[in-house]
């Protein structure tokens, strides 16, 4: 491509103004009042485009041929510093146009400088800026505001941007363009060394600008960084500075000032551009190539907007997506009506993509395969937390997955601890955090820095951005959403409403959800899917673990600490609470990983989680209830009898067949819960009457919808394979039905929804084929009746025109005579010319040819009408058409969404199945005792499941099992000592995993099993500090420990793992001793206690409900003058009594330390051992002293043992 054209392609954004046409510019600018002021989500939606018309056409053409990536795929970007160099644009052409395009970067910095330092960019630039309600535009900032010196809350989201584009630019040089130039000719060889000679190293603009240094960054309101009510999402842009701007770089900045957190997608013809600050991230994360021109830009197809925003968010970053919504036809009538002369056509923001807010659109799609299918099936949430209270925190809670359209609302009361918030993040995995600015806790803050540090967060403004509940409910009440008829409200937001109440407001208790709701919806719609998700209507109440599911919280459900009820009443409802530090000790789910691709810190204990090893689920929906199963094991008996039921049924050698047959068609079934998300967005009405999308010109159209129509029709093929498995599931079963488990029957049986009609009214509604060849859907005849009657009307317009062609020609006595034309022209009656010349005035002379008069009537002009308003009318509806079939499919959710939650539950228990009968470990179904009077724990030869895993995928060792007995008729404490390597840790957490595998319904590995329910699983296990959360070790374990004693119940399970390491040996001692007994006297509940505090033992040896024992093992050549010389081999087996050294300079041993270093460590611990032995001896011969009974003999025994040893 000659370097003229690529200079064409970027003249829309290199043209200086021109003087003549200042006037044009200013009319632009006169739409709208003032501009760039930070504004709502209601107020950002519409940005005029600034593309030249005229280039339009030269940019379409230029773009196709010369590709913005020029990179290979295997080719490293150079590394990015501070202050990159970059060549100047070259100038190749003499034309005088050319040369005007370019762009005076000095003349501009000096415009900027001049410009007031608070003075927004006004009329010219915002009239791509509608605010519909100009009561929501903030104030000017007063000088007094400007110097408060409190610290606003900026998220690191933003400062990340900053800092992204500030540190570009020292060792990147752009290499010179390659130019085409033939050998003999002299002029372009000129040209090409005028180019070569005109290369410099300058600096991008942007880091000139002095509106874009870190210390003068201000939002659209003025207010600087530093400033508390700073807005993170704006930018000021001095109005001098926009003024020299070209029209296209007006727009640009105008999009930039209201959304400078987020990376702009910008389009110009057929392709994404990227500017300034957005094109060096651009460059450092896609990969992407610099593009010639005075500054920073780069860019790539529109087909490829998919990919390269999914990788901008992956990293963390906001993308808005920015479409030309406006033709040049469009902008001629526009022009004509407001007596304009503009010559640039509308843009406006089509959609945010955030972390939290991804919805797999049709634009994230690709050509081959389904896009929900290429993505992680785990669901992460965008969250809104109100933070109430000080000393009694309850929290507000809403969280979304934006994938599925689901809403789920709470209220958490929670303790200093945060644990119920922590516990949260844990389950439900956020990956967007919303909060109120200055309403947050320093202990709230804490848990934001450390559980969930690598999750992106943002303070919303109270009211403002963080609706309050009232302003929440008049927003549902609006038309958009709800309406003001409850019967239209979702029965979870109904019940949190006050009826009694003249006002719309909830009830106090959940004032803080509701607020938080309203934040969620704010966010909704910044980036422009709120109807999409609020029209889904799924909104459910999520239950705090500590509370049982009874109906309504409002009847105080009984506290988990309530222990005056024993049996299965007690259970009913209840479920086994896993904290975060449970989930996080146990590897029960893997953890939450960093931004980029989410993923894990360690792939290896990610790999090897309890959720990985059983997930055999065929089906994403199967994955996602999974891990709510693995999160929320159940304590009530009917809900694990009938899943022990049903895996126990579908054991059977006889079932083999039909469970090969069912995994293997549920395979090939989608992402059947987001395709109904998605495929319910394009049905919706607003979106292809009122969303900017409707209005956007994209040149990929026959493409996205081929990509529609094929998602429409994976859906339905998998509800298809479905309702099949459902079908031949009844053929084989139905005979037996009283032997079929309830739970199996509840998902493929009688229940299940009637699906059969719905599947085949779709399959006779359109050739599948065809559409998705052609991208076009043709209902058949009875599927859309508007359709028909158009169909009906337009062929009953040409029957009238046919009869009356028919009339003409009796009436003229020829049969000579025919409809003649086409378009605006069409069906004049072309009659013969001698019969022309006789016919009177009601016959109209249009035009003629040799021999023929083409002419019409009065009667056939209104018949030619009425065909005209019946095919416009049919266009209308075929335009539509695709839009009602999706819509049909979406009224239709609820349905749909029965079959995929009836799916998921077959699908797991197919899972937990397959596990029993392939893990190759004795397995067993664990038996529950609901009246026994005191907790009890059994295992019998248990093993622990991913370990044993990862010895049946080794040849290098074997797993060995190991029994239980807690609780019942035998000490519901053990005090666990033994070697280190010994296997405690692992003995220990085996025996929480295996209660978490059991109370989900699973069987065990084990050869027997019996509990009676856990309640919660606590665990003080590890070593480690919080750095961020400033916590150092030994505090982190006293909050653990903390955590227990304050909460646990006499149903609990209590893991704590050498309690007291992070201190001194006499204080860690002495702390281990008291928590023991706090543990065993007061709690009474299953209880592992390990220790290497040898002293700990002989103390606690009198007490009944503790009991002593050890991880067995052999010791060979125990030398007392030389270590070095044994060697212990572990039996990892539990043994009762307490273990009598801990052989830790084995361990030292094995671990490679020098033998000098070992002996040296052996001979301090004597001299410790023999000092720690004498004070064991005064303190005897105190006592023996004071005892009357003593004789003398004895107390010399012990003085001359202490002068012997000395």
């Amino acid at each position: 491509m000659s370097m003229k054209k690529q200079a064409s392609l970027l003249s829309f954004f290199t043209r200086s103004p021109n003087p003549k046409n200042t006037s044009q510019s200013e009319s632009i600018g006169n739409q709208t009042t003032s501009m760039l002021k930070h504004t709502t989500p209601s107020e950002i939606s519409k940005l005029q485009k600034d593309v030249n018309v005229e280039n339009d056409i030269q940019m379409e053409e230029d773009t196709i041929k010369s590709p913005h990536i020029k990179r290979s795929p295997n080719e490293k970007l150079p590394s990015v510093k501070k202050l990159c160099t970059k060549r100047r644009r070259a100038v190749v052409s003499s034309d005088s146009e050319d040369e005007n395009e370019m762009m005076d970067v000095k003349k501009s910095e000096e415009n900027m400088k001049q410009s007031p330092k608070y003075k927004s960019v006004k009329s010219d630039v915002l009239s791509q800026l509608k605010s519909p309600d100009p009561k929501h535009l903030s104030s000017k900032t007063s000088s007094k505001n400007e110097s408060t010196p409190s610290e606003p809350d900026v998220s690191e989201m933003t400062i990340s941007f900053i800092n992204s584009f500030r540190a570009t630019e020292q060792d990147l040089s752009v290499a010179s363009s390659k130019i085409s130039r033939s050998a003999d000719s002299k002029t372009e060889d000129e040209s090409s060394a005028a180019v070569e000679s005109d290369i410099e190293s300058v600096q991008f603009p942007h880091l000139n600008f002095d509106f874009l240094k870190p210390d003068n960054i201000r939002d659209a309101d003025g207010r600087l960084r530093r400033h508390p009510d700073y807005c993170p999402r704006t930018l000021y842009v001095p109005e001098a500075f926009i003024k020299k701007q070209t029209p296209g770089h007006r727009q640009w900045w105008a999009a930039k000032s209201a959304y400078f957190d987020t990376v702009l997608f910008f389009k110009v013809g057929k392709f994404y551009e990227m500017y300034h600050m957005d094109a060096v991230i651009g460059v450092e994360n896609l990969n992407l190539s610099y593009m010639r021109g005075n500054f920073a830009h780069c860019g790539f197809p529109e087909v490829a907007y998919g990919r390269f925003a999914d990788q901008l968010v992956n990293r963390g970053y906001k993308v808005a997506r920015v479409e030309q919504t406006e033709t040049p036809a469009q902008l001629e009538n526009r022009n004509k009506i407001e007596k304009a002369n503009n010559k640039v056509v509308r843009r406006e923001v089509c959609n945010i993509t955030t972390p939290g807010t991804r919805t797999y659109g049709v634009l994230d799609g690709n050509d081959e395969q389904n896009t929900a299918d290429m993505m992680d099936t785990t669901a992460r949430y965008l969250y809104a937390i109100a933070e109430r209270g000080a000393e009694s925190v309850e929290y507000g809670v809403c969280f979304i997955d934006t994938t599925v359209g689901r809403f789920y609302v709470s209220r958490l009361s929670d303790s200093g601890s945060r644990s119920a918030l922590r516990t949260l993040f844990s389950h439900y995995q956020p990956a967007q955090i919303l909060y109120e600015r200055g309403r947050v806790s320093a202990t709230t803050m804490t848990v934001y820095n450390s559980t969930v540090s690598a999750v992106p967060r943002e303070a919303l403004v109270p009211k403002k951005e963080f609706l309050t509940s009232e302003n929440t409910l008049k927003l549902l009440a609006s038309d958009k959403y709800f309406g003001e008829l409850y019967d239209k409200w979702p029965v979870v937001l109904l019940d949190m409403i006050d009826r009694d109440s003249l006002a719309l407001k909830c009830k106090p208790m959940y004032d803080a959800c509701i607020s938080a709701l309203g934040a969620i919806i704010w966010y909704l719609r910044r980036c422009l899917i709120d109807v999409d998700m609020i029209s889904m209507r799924r909104f459910e109440l999520y239950r705090p673990m500590n509370l049982t599911e009874s109906p309504s919280q409002d009847k105080n459900p009984t506290s988990v600490k309530d222990e005056s009820e024993v049996g299965e009443q007690y259970w009913s409802g209840r479920r086994l609470i896993l904290d975060n530090l449970a989930l996080k000790h146990l590897n029960i789910i893997p953890p939450i990983g960093s931004m980029k691709k989410f993923a894990p810190r360690d792939p290896i204990t990610a790999k090897y989680t309890l959720y990985n090893i059983i997930n055999k689920c065929a089906t994403p929906a199967g994955k996602r209830l999974l891990r709510q199963w693995v999160c929320a094991p159940v304590c009530d008996r009917e809900i694990l009898n009938s899943r022990q039921d049903a895996i126990e049924w579908l054991s059977e050698a006889r079932l083999n067949g039909f469970i090969g047959k069912a995994m293997e068609r549920l395979r090939k079934v989608p992402d059947l819960e987001r395709l109904v998300q998605k495929i319910h967005t394009l049905g919706l009405k607003y979106r292809a009457e009122e969303h900017p999308d409707s209005r956007a010109q994209m040149f990929e159209t026959m493409r996205y919808n081929k990509r529609k129509i094929r998602d429409l029709v994976q859906a339905l093929e998998g509800f298809e394979r479905v309702h099949n498995l459902r079908l031949e599931f009844m053929k084989n079963f139905a005979e037996n039905q009283k032997t079929v488990p309830s739970l199996l029957e509840r998902c493929f049986g009688y229940r299940f929804p009637d699906i059969a009609n719905d599947l085949e009214h779709f399959k006779n509604a359109f050739n599948r084929d065809k559409a998705q060849e052609e991208g076009i859907i043709v209902p058949e005849k009875g599927v859309i009746k508007e359709y028909d009657d158009a169909i009906y009307n337009v062929k009953e317009c040409t029957h009238e025109l046919d009869l009356y062609l028919n009339v003409i020609r009796k009436q003229l006595h020829s049969s000579n005579i025919n409809f003649f034309g086409s378009g605006r022209s069409r069906y004049q009656l072309e009659i013969p010319e001698e019969i022309a010349e006789n016919l009177g005035h009601e016959f109209e002379l249009k035009s003629s040819r040799k021999g023929y008069k083409r002419m019409v009537t009065d009667e056939l002009v209104k018949l030619v009408k009425d065909l005209d308003e019946a095919e416009n009318q049919l266009d209308i509806i075929r335009h539509d058409i695709m839009r009602r079939v999706f819509a049909d499919f979406g009224d239709r959710s609820i349905k749909w969404t029965m079959v995929i939650e009836r799916m998921a539950t077959f699908d797991v228990l197919l899972s937990l199945t397959l596990y029993s009968q392939n893990c190759g470990l004795n397995m067993c179904r664990p038996q529950f005792i609901y009246d026994s009077k005191r907790p009890v724990l059994e295992i019998k030869s248990g093993y622990h499941p991913s370990l044993a895993a990862i010895a049946a995928s080794s040849s290098s060792f074997t797993y060995i099992p190991n029994s239980v007995l807690l609780g019942g008729n035998e000490p519901s404490t053990i005090l666990l000592t033994g070697p280190n390597m010994g296997g405690k840790s692992t003995l220990m957490r085996q025996v929480g995993v295996l209660i978490v595998l059991a109370q989900i319904g699973s069987f065990v590995p084990a050869s027997e099993m019996k509990l009676s329910p856990v309640d919660r699983i606590f665990t003080r296990m590890g070593a480690g500090d919080r750095i961020i959360a400033g916590q150092s070790t030994f505090y982190v374990e006293l909050y653990e420990t903390n955590l227990i004693l304050r909460n646990a119940t006499r149903h609990s399970l209590v893991i704590m793992d050498e309690l007291g390491r992070g201190t001194s040996t006499y204080d860690g001692t002495a702390i281990a001793y008291a928590v023991l007994l706090d543990v065993a006297i007061r709690l009474q509940c299953r209880t592992f206690f390990s220790t290497h505090y040898h002293s700990l033992c002989k103390a606690v040896e009198n007490f009944s409900n503790i009991k002593a024992a050890h991880m067995a093992c052999i010791v060979e050549n125990e030398n007392a003058e030389d270590p070095t010389m044994e060697n212990v081999t572990f039996l990892y087996t539990l043994a009762d009594g307490m273990c009598p050294k801990s052989y830790g300079f084995f361990a030292a041993k094995i671990s490679g330390l020098r033998k000098e270093v070992i002996r040296a460590a052996f001979a301090a611990s004597q001299r410790l051992d023999a000092g720690k032995t004498r004070k064991e001896r005064m303190a005897e011969l105190r006592r023996l002293a004071l005892n009357e009974e003593c004789s003398t003999t004895q107390i010399r025994e012990i003085i001359n043992s202490m002068l012997n040893s000395s």
